[in-house]
């Protein structure tokens, strides 16, 4: 074990001496019985300012119950599994709350999945209900026929209009005709409560179940800080099937009694608007949100006397220094770095505004412990690059149906991340690349086997290596690195529309290159770093 003793270790205010905490229980068994409690302590308080309306906690804990009920008389147990395929609004509040108020386990669809990617999230997970958007219907319709599991499906009714019919309800008329009488069920700590897909290595995503324990370790680590206020409004513009909308924003807020502002999308021209109208003072993006938002928007037109914008949260990619600076010196707001993952419930390490060690993505999120091991499972010295790994309540239950990818992650206790870096005498960590293949293209991450799989079975392709292209904005882009059959000929329009319903969008190639054969080691082994490095 390395001496620690040099190392700077953050001091926090007691939670109890919190002033969103001040008077208010601190400890729960479960994430819903937290949520319920804050319920009672501030019912008119605003949860959710979303456009036009308002929801306050009292009204969504009611429609919750109203999800809640409804999915007790369809003979939904605790333990069972309820997802939520929906754009970004507060009725995925409502299914998630409702779901866990019975110890269901709430999981979250990428509403961005093709047929066959939504056929495998269903037979993998076997949900009991599926709450759908319109907008995705059509989607999900083609994955739930190719699907040997087929959950009951209600949707959450929008202006997008499809011929689907094989929803049996929709949302609105559970509101409306179910009673908002509490469901909360007795729940343990380790019980499950969340279940997250992230792309795996073989090309297959893997199911993340998180606990009410890992969930409430992030809600108090957040409190930990002591940046928020009464009264505070988080915004939300990232994908709420993301772990970092749910897991590291929305359960914390609540835990805190504050309000989320939520949008459906990123939109340039709202941005500041939305800040402005809901007095928000924090949000959360990606460096490549930000570099549009200082590249284009001019202060001029920034109503700053109504501004309350205190703090901005990055994460998911590197985030450039200058940029850091830059929104500073613009906007006059800090933006504070940080580093996670969703095997450890979104966050792991971050800085407490500006980074005091430049280029760095801070130190241990509280009650974590971060460090760089080598592949025994041993800790480096500082300054030494191995693999960020990662202990503590908030390290996930394990991975859905996969006990052998499991057991590999986590290793006496210490999750191992796959990504690389090194950490100095203070504790700040540094992060250098990734041990694994993957591909982050703005916060989403993306293995190369997902698209490899595909273009192996088109007839016109002997061989393909897919590997990333880095970028400014999005850090990668994906690109494919082809071998043709012999006597055959292709363009790079031909694969992308192969690919088209395949695949997620953000998943397809935006660079294909046909080559003539690949860097190899000895065995034939492709060497991708060497592939990456021709370009």
């Amino acid at each position: 074990m390395m001496d620690k003793s040099k190392r700077y270790v953050r001091e926090y205010v007691p939670l109890e001496c919190q002033d969103t905490l001040r008077g208010k229980k601190l400890d729960f068994d479960s994430i819903a019985q937290m949520f319920l409690d804050r319920v009672r302590v501030s019912p008119d308080h605003p949860l959710v300012y979303y456009y036009d309306d308002t929801v306050t906690y009292g009204a969504a804990n009611d429609r919750a119950n109203a999800v809640a009920n409804f999915l007790k008389e369809k003979g939904v147990e605790k333990g069972d599994i309820v997802s939520t395929m929906i754009l970004n609004s507060p009725e995925i509040y409502y299914t998630m709350f409702g779901a866990q108020k019975l110890g269901c386990i709430a999981g979250a669809v990428n509403y961005m999945l093709k047929g066959p990617e939504i056929a495998y999230v269903l037979e993998d997970s076997r949900p009991e209900v599926v709450f759908v958007g319109s907008d995705y219907m059509e989607e999900f319709a083609k994955g739930w026929r190719m699907s040997g599991h087929k959950p009951l499906v209600v949707e959450a009714v929008t202006d997008v209009v499809h011929a689907e019919k094989i929803a049996q309800i929709s949302l609105q008329e559970i509101l409306d005709t179910y009673p908002a009488g509490e469901c909360l069920v007795s729940q343990s700590p380790d019980d499950p409560t969340m279940l997250l897909y992230s792309s795996g290595t073989t090309g297959m995503p893997k199911g993340i179940l998180l606990s009410h324990r890992n969930e409430l370790s992030i809600c108090k680590g957040k409190a930990a800080f002591g940046t928020s206020r009464a009264n505070d409004v988080f915004m939300i513009v990232l994908p709420m099937f993301h772990v970092n909308p749910l897991c590291v924003w929305t359960y914390p807020s609540i835990y805190q009694n504050l309000s989320i502002c939520i949008r459906r999308t990123f939109s340039p021209a709202d941005f500041w608007p939305a800040l402005t109208r809901y007095g928000v003072t924090t949000v959360q993006g990606v460096p490549a949100i930000y570099a549009y938002v200082y590249s284009k928007a001019d202060p001029e037109t920034i109503e700053f006397d109504k501004l309350k914008l205190r703090m901005a949260f990055t994460g998911a990619a590197p985030m450039p220094v200058e940029l850091i600076h830059g929104f500073k010196e613009k906007y006059g707001v800090e933006v504070v770095d940080g580093y996670g993952l969703t095997e450890a419930t979104g966050v792991s390490t971050t800085s407490t505004a500006i980074p005091q060690n430049i280029g760095s993505i801070g130190m241990a999120f509280p009650g974590l412990e971060v460090e760089i091991m080598d592949d025994e499972n041993r800790i480096l010295p500082y300054g030494e690059r191995g693999e960020i790994c990662v202990k503590g309540d908030a390290v996930m239950l394990g991975y859905l149906n996969k006990p052998e990818e499991t057991a590999e992650a986590l290793k006496d206790g210490w999750l191992h991340t796959g990504d690389m870096g090194h950490m100095d005498e203070k504790g700040y960590l540094y992060i250098s690349g990734r041990k694994k293949e993957m591909i982050n293209r703005g916060g989403e991450n993306i293995y190369p086997r997902e698209i490899e799989i595909p273009l192996e079975k088109h007839p016109k392709i002997a061989e393909v290596a897919v590997i990333g292209a880095p970028d400014p904005s999005l850090g990668e882009r994906v690109r494919a690195c082809i071998i043709l059959n012999e006597g055959c000929t292709m363009s790079a329009d031909e694969v992308k529309e192969y690919l088209a319903d395949k695949l997620a969008k953000y998943k397809l190639p935006e660079f294909v290159e046909f080559m003539a054969d690949f860097p190899r080691n000895p065995t034939g082994k492709i060497l991708k770093q060497k592939l990456k490095n021709k370009f």
